[in-house]
């Protein structure tokens, strides 16, 4: 879909969201071609506001609110350098005080049942009743304060408390902005070429890194001022999708010429940067920042590296499903596919760090990154297993040891065996994945011949393997659980993904791959249904827009397991189901979505929604025994 922006002459952020053909007619049929424009338009930005969950366990909200104001007043080059260009579209001194007077009515307006809490929030966000005003008010009163008291030092800086999530702070950035691509007195700019990848980092927030990089202008050197531009894949002929740029390529050149016929990186202008080393350094090295941005499209605060351990940078609709699964105390929690951690983190917080939380992933390094994020946040509840969740339910005899599974039928020593990733071993085998310089011989890659490259990348390849093996001594498996095990499920299941924001090319999935994935999404729901206790609480939450990957899922559900009930949830900010689903085709067949008394029961946050956020999909289940049923008829 086209961006609303008027198209002009050179360079600029006019981005054109690329479907599957067969996908896009699909979703089309789904929403409305109305609502389905406004999705992709919203896409191809990032959310604005920018969302800190708080470890209420190490400090409170105003505490790091506070602290946060301290951060940016030291940091002169967040306040000022990159706070740059004429804002078109954002939260400025007159927006806050919109989003501050809509809160003010939307308390008054306390006899209707949704509260309207401004152009940043849900119109729909429902509060407890009898908190709606006393919420809104309190939260106007605490951001007014602060906003009075910093606007004039910091007039481009806003934090302020989520008004229902009270361990949720709120950092508002800027953009689309006016960024000029051009040099001193009018004179063109020498340009780097991103992946789409990179692009989308960027447009996060993040410098451009030496892995991004694909082509630039010739005779660059460090300190250069640069234009950014993004090479997003085209359609190669042959069915498929291609970037068709060969990395290194000299803009200049006429390889380059004939490489770039026919794209459209003047539309994907993202921002301007400076060199942080030259062309013939970048391409030599590995690692490292290549371009550090000063000019923005979209001017957001980076969190990286502060207050770490007392907040973590996540998508607010996935902090509502944490909060959704309503954890307690003491109780003992399963998140089935919880890398990197975030909502695991969250629930150990929201149990206040007494229970058990059990977090699951099949990659050995994302186990050690839930893990490393637990240890950062000093939380002792969670124990991190490398397991694949669609076997996470024991299928033999088997001995129950504080409420785990072992199996005596094998080993030990086989419990703790692990096959390495291959995309690490791969990365590793490639030489321009080696680190290219010595630390003790002060050698660097220029002086290195082909044959000392490939010896280091094997050099590089047993040290990696050592330290896994290593890892892999101290890091707890599990073969499986016990049925029935759980007080409550988190099942974030992996999905599409085609509510992440922002995306600039979305053409990767296919009707084929959709299905592939809720196929995938139904065994794990298979899996999570069976560890559940009766009586007990069971999320399913995925970011796709994908509703056979959503709505699809829940009609599963409630058709194949008689016991499971949707429950209401709370806090309920996002929107309602979709409904029906019989009269759209998903390239195999008609399936039935959510019938008219179950659509608000689930939320369904929407990418072109006002609260702007990631698409994202969230249900809860209640595992109840019917009459009639024993406690077998669930497993």
């Amino acid at each position: 879909m086209e961006g609303r922006e008027k198209r002009s002459p050179g360079y600029g952020f006019r981005p054109k969201l690329m479907w599957n053909t067969g996908v896009q007619e699909y979703l089309t049929r789904a929403y409305g071609a109305k609502q389905f424009d406004a999705i992709c338009d919203a896409l191809m930005r990032p959310c604005i506001n920018s969302t800190l969950r708080v470890n209420t366990l190490q400090a409170s909200t105003p505490e790091v609110i506070e602290q946060l104001y301290n951060v940016f007043r030291k940091n002169s080059m967040i306040m000022g350098t990159h706070r740059v260009g004429s804002q078109v579209q954002g939260l400025d001194e007159s927006g806050q005080k919109q989003w501050l007077n809509s809160n003010t009515e939307g308390a008054n307006a306390s006899a209707e049942p949704n509260v309207e809490i401004g152009p940043n929030f849900p119109s729909n966000m429902t509060l407890k009743d009898g908190s709606a005003a006393s919420t809104i008010l309190e939260s106007r009163e605490s951001i007014d304060d602060k906003y009075r008291r910093v606007s004039a030092e910091f007039p481009d800086f806003s934090c302020w408390e989520h008004p229902v999530l009270k361990d949720v702070v709120m950092v508002g950035g800027r953009g689309p902005c006016e960024v000029d691509c051009r040099g001193e007195a009018g004179a063109s700019v020498k340009e780097v070429v991103v992946s789409r990848k990179c692009a989308e980092a960027v447009l996060r927030g993040a410098n451009v890194f030496v892995p991004g990089v694909l082509a630039c202008s010739q005779h660059l050197e460090e300190g250069d001022v640069v234009a950014v531009t993004v090479a997003v894949e085209r359609p190669d002929g042959g069915g498929g999708w291609s970037v068709g740029i060969t990395r290194g390529t000299t803009l200049e050149s006429e390889h380059a010429v004939i490489q770039m016929e026919g794209s459209t990186r003047s539309n994907y202008f993202i921002g301007m940067g400076r060199m942080m080393m030259s062309r013939t350094a970048l391409f030599r090295e590995i690692k490292g920042v290549a371009v550090e941005m000063t000019k923005r499209i979209f001017d957001l605060p980076p969190f990286h590296g502060v207050l770490e351990g007392q907040i973590f940078l996540q998508n607010l609709p996935s902090i509502v499903a944490a909060r959704v699964l309503d954890p307690k105390p003491g109780e003992r929690i399963l998140d089935m596919c919880a890398a990197p951690g975030g909502k695991t983190t969250a629930i150990g917080i929201l149990m206040k760090d007494r229970g058990e939380v059990i977090a699951l992933d099949r990659s050995h390094n994302k186990v050690s990154d839930i893990k490393n994020l637990a240890d950062e946040m000093k939380l002792n509840c969670i124990q991190a297993y490398k397991l694949d969740a669609t076997k996470s339910v024991t299928q033999e005899p088997h001995i129950v040891l504080n409420g785990d599974t072992i199996s005596p039928s094998k080993s030990s020593s086989d419990s703790t065996t692990a096959n390495f990733s291959q995309a690490q071993i791969d990365s590793i085998k490639q030489p321009r994945h080696v680190s290219m310089s010595n630390k003790q011989s002060g050698t660097t890659t220029s002086s290195l011949s082909p044959y000392e490259i490939k010896a280091a990348a094997r050099k590089e390849l047993r040290r990696m393997k050592n330290r896994l093996a290593s890892d892999k001594a101290a890091l707890q498996r599990i073969k499986s659980f016990q049925p029935q095990s759980f007080d409550r499920v988190l099942l974030d299941a992996p999905c599409s993904a085609l509510g992440l924001r922002p995306r600039l090319f979305a053409g990767e999935e296919t009707l084929e791959t959709l299905r592939q994935h809720s196929c995938y999404q139904r065994k794990l729901l298979d899996q999570a249904v069976k560890l559940v206790r009766p009586g007990g609480t069971l999320v399913y939450s995925t970011c796709t827009l994908n509703p056979g990957e959503n709505e699809a899922v829940v009609r599963y559900a409630l058709d194949t397991y008689h016991f499971l009930s949707l429950m209401p949830q709370e806090p309920r900010i996002g929107g309602p189901g979709l409904v029906g689903g019989l009269d759209v085709f998903d390239g195999m067949s008609y399936k039935e979505w959510l019938r008219e008394g179950e659509k608000h029961l689930v939320q369904r946050f929407s990418p072109g929604a006002s609260y702007d956020t990631i698409g994202f999909f969230i249900a809860k289940f209640s595992v109840s025994l019917k009459m009639g049923q024993s406690r077998d008829d669930i497993i």
